[in-house]
């Protein structure tokens, strides 16, 4: 007989954003079985009982931009980024660690210069021999005449002949490694270069022939794309994921619209927010860090205006925006978007388990859903900062397996 496991004393969250409701939530393997007032005592025999004592369970949460590979959590910061492919490799399972630790059972790759690092802390958070979230792995991000992983100077289309040819191979390349996604910088960035966020990087000619590709191999796509240009190439030949779309125009709304039901835009708050307020220095000019906050904090309230799925994911991993800080993204989508609480969380979860592509068994709680949970001592509808602490995260399931239990 498969192990089971009662939570009770709970007040639950689904995943819908519909207001919490008191009930008990039992687990047999890896999926929920049941979600009722009070089960009968034949349906809890020979369960382990987690007592909430009047806490939210919540569907484990989704991060839609996670970078497990650049060296910072809030347990371990690094500065260099240079550091030899073994440390990295450890860094990179650190970080999935770090993110389970903060109730995230469910992470979806934005890129990794080392893409078999992600694959293989894949093939161990799935296996479970390892602790870190189901995760969907990246391959690194493409750029400009498709440099060397790490090379980022932004220089545009400009006074270089268009290669398709070249980025197609790049995502065959990736698809052969083994990864569920091939990212993209279709815009530059300012932040890293300055002035070259409202750049476009690839001829639409090029990302015709990465689409073509990635049908072909069945691997998703991601766009890293600020300028209005590069969004709406993105939305054209079909990327899944389009991660800031910071400077959308009028145009690239309607295209994102249109598209609602295929796509889902990571607007990514939480590294602008560090630049702005936790880097070791004043932004510089050119770095564009205050008229993204502006830009940003526009567009993302008329996307969700036009119903287009808006995620969390806030570029963690820096060291000055570490894995395991990644639930401050909730707190910006309320205090900068205008979300109540319980649509943040539905963002996280809800449309987190559709991120993953699961969405008709991950992000909710619902019988016959695998089980990915998280007890919250308090109520995040109430105060969602409460999910920042993970002493308040009482206990964390994933996949049916309790990986923190209450005490």
């Amino acid at each position: 007989m498969s192990e089971s496991t009662l939570f009770t004393g709970v007040h639950v969250f689904d995943g819908t954003g519909r207001d919490p409701f008191p009930a008990e939530v039992l687990v047999e393997g890896n999926r929920i079985t049941a979600v009722a007032p009070h089960l009968p005592a034949a349906r809890r025999t020979g369960a382990r009982v987690v007592d909430g004592g009047g806490g939210t369970l919540i569907p484990g949460l989704v991060d839609s931009h996670t970078h497990l590979g650049f060296g910072s959590t809030t347990e371990h910061i690094s500065r260099r980024r240079d550091e030899p492919d073994e440390e990295k490799a450890l860094l990179v399972a650190h970080a999935g660690r770090v993110l389970l630790d903060h109730g995230i059972t469910s992470a979806y790759s934005g890129g990794n210069r080392l893409p078999r690092t992600e694959l293989a802390a894949r093939k161990a958070f799935t296996e479970g021999w390892m602790p870190g979230p189901r995760f969907k792995a990246a391959s690194w991000e493409g750029t400009a005449g498709m440099r060397e992983p790490g090379v980022y100077d932004f220089p545009g289309i400009d006074g270089r002949a268009s290669d398709p040819r070249s980025v197609s191979a790049f995502v065959g390349e990736m698809a052969d490694l083994g990864v569920d996604i091939v990212k993209l910088s279709l815009s530059g960035e300012s932040a890293v270069v300055q002035g070259t966020s409202r750049i476009v990087q690839f001829t639409d000619e090029e990302v015709a022939a990465a689409a073509a590709t990635a049908r072909q191999r069945g691997v998703w796509l991601t766009a890293h794309a600020h300028a209005a240009e590069s969004i709406k190439m993105a939305v054209r030949h079909g990327i899944r994921a389009v991660y800031h779309c910071t400077f959308a125009d009028e145009e690239a709304l309607d295209l994102l619209e249109a598209a609602k039901d295929r796509l889902f835009v990571a607007p990514t708050p939480g590294i602008i927010h560090a630049n702005l307020h936790e880097a070791d220095s004043e932004p510089e000019p050119g770095m564009e860090v205050e008229a993204t906050e502006k830009a940003v904090r526009d567009v993302v309230p008329e996307l969700v205006r036009r119903g287009i799925r808006v995620v969390p994911g806030g570029d963690y991993g820096f060291a000055w925006n570490p894995v395991g800080r990644n639930t401050r993204d909730l707190e910006l989508f309320v205090d900068w978007f205008g979300f109540t609480p319980a649509e943040a969380l539905r963002a996280a979860t809800l449309y987190g388990g559709q991120v993953m592509d699961m969405g008709d068994e991950l992000g909710q709680i619902k019988e016959g859903f695998l089980a990915d949970l998280v007890l919250v001592d308090g109520d995040p509808l109430a105060d969602i900062r409460v999910l920042q602490d993970r002493d308040r995260l009482a206990a964390i399931m994933k996949d049916g397996t309790l990986y923190k239990a209450a005490v």
